[in-house]
């Protein structure tokens, strides 16, 4: 079915540092600027604060912290084999840090993490230093249970992030996918990172295509649990899904607005596959596309103003850009014979989407709206298909069978620092949750 209707049918950008230098300045990063380098972290074992051996739950604040932030292309965290502080010698607080240490193996920042395990008591302390001044820029203790820890280490390192960019970090947002069972293809969510991940619909049925609500607390997914490709949302916790769109037909590839007040979707009610708009609770209906060819996969730009989608009117399929009333078409690609799965950055300067080459393999490219710049961010790693932005518009989720089985893949939106982040395969059709509230 995806065939047919053309799918259903951090990494943050480069930044330039500065280092926080003399009294009330702090690091910056500029998003952006042409003289990029990677921001240079030391990030040393969590501390046990008690004394002793370190704990699980240090080990947890190690390992998230380190994976968070190599994950990053922005930052190079350095080997910790490198480094000269005495951890025995070293505390938290910057009077007991040696910062030439830090500076004699090229850090610029350095975070530091002191944990006290008290039964099923969690506590962490976390600081974040610029190397070159010895200033301290960022500290934030949480409490809580050892369980926790991921998410201690996760909410601290989008306080970094956010420091340091302006922009909010991405660690505790999450990617829903469809991954194949035994008895059909069920909605899955999980974290980052690809941990913690669970089944959301359990119907035994076809389920495909998950996009999220405006506050991340359901999604949207077209399903045959009714036999004809039906348009649900469910509450992320689980439950029983809720019709949204039930026509005679294709009902499928919904996407809410910016706003949340609507839901774009493709319908063949009429015998061929048209992009329609109704309201998020399913009312409203309206047609906005009206040509002979197939017209699919609509994607929202972020202002809520237009939509990206997939026709085949002028023969093969393409992106193609209307205003948010139908109205305006465009012709966004006019390279490649098989163009498709559009998303439009949250930034709104790409849309990024799926195209065959030569070879018949599929890879990930993005498009410049504006100026129809493309670029290849995928190649010769088997086929690689269905992007996805994340809510910073740095990064972006994507499918690849280069390892075998299709397993879920996360890069920075330059296509590089590729990573997978799925074990077992069979994943597709991934999408990148909001920000959490």
């Amino acid at each position: 079915m995806r065939r047919l209707s053309f799918v259903t049918l951090f990494l943050l950008a480069s930044p330039a540092v500065a280092s926080a230098q003399g009294s009330g300045t702090r690091a910056v990063i500029e998003i952006g600027s042409p003289d990029f380098r990677p921001y240079p972290l030391a990030i040393p074992d969590a501390r046990n604060m008690a004394g002793g051996a370190t704990t699980p739950s240090a080990e947890t604040i190690t390992d998230t912290l380190r994976w968070n932030f190599t994950f990053a292309a922005t930052f190079k965290v350095l080997d910790p084999k490198s480094y000269l502080a005495d951890p025995a010698r070293e505390g938290l607080a910057a009077a007991s840090i040696k910062f030439e240490d830090w500076v004699n193996v090229g850090a610029e920042g350095l975070i530091k993490a002191g944990v006290t395990d008290a039964g099923n008591a969690l506590k962490v302390d976390f600081r974040f230093f610029d190397v070159a001044s010895g200033r301290q820029l960022l500290q934030k203790s949480y409490r809580g249970k050892p369980d926790e820890a991921k998410d201690f280490a996760r909410s601290f390192s989008d306080e970094v992030v956010e420091f340091l960019t302006g922009s909010k970090g991405i660690f505790q947002t999450r990617i829903a996918a469809v991954r194949k069972t035994k008895t059909g293809r069920e909605l899955w969510v999980m974290d980052l990172d690809g941990s913690s991940a669970r089944p959301v619909t359990k119907n035994k049925s076809i389920n495909l295509l998950p996009s999220w609500s405006r506050d991340g607390s359901e999604l949207l997914f077209t399903s045959y649990i009714r036999h004809n490709p039906n348009l649900y949302r469910i509450p992320l916790a689980g439950g029983a899904p809720k019709l949204l769109s039930g026509e005679r037909g294709l009902n499928t590839g919904g996407a809410m607005s910016p706003d949340g007040s609507k839901v774009a979707l493709t319908l063949s009610r009429d015998g061929n596959s048209e992009v329609y708009v109704m309201s998020s609770d399913g009312t409203g209906l309206k047609r906005l596309t009206t040509d002979w060819g197939i017209d699919s996969s609509p994607s929202w730009s972020p202002d809520g103003k237009r939509i990206a989608f997939v026709s085949s009117r002028w023969g093969d399929p393409h992106i193609f850009v209307m205003n948010a009333d139908g109205s305006g078409v465009k012709r966004i690609t006019d390279r490649g014979t098989y163009n498709q799965t559009p998303d439009w950055s949250p930034k709104g300067d790409l849309i990024a989407f799926t195209a065959r080459d030569e070879r018949n393999v599929f890879d990930i490219f993005t498009v410049n709206p504006s100026t129809k710049e493309i670029k290849r961010l995928t190649q010769d790693q088997g086929n690689n298909e269905e992007p996805g932005f994340s809510p910073d518009g740095n990064h972006i989720v994507f499918t690849s069978t280069r390892e075998g089985r299709s397993q879920i893949w996360v890069m920075a939106v330059d296509g590089s620092n590729q990573t997978r982040i799925t074990k077992g395969g069979g994943y597709t059709t991934p999408a990148w949750s909001p920000y959490r509230k």
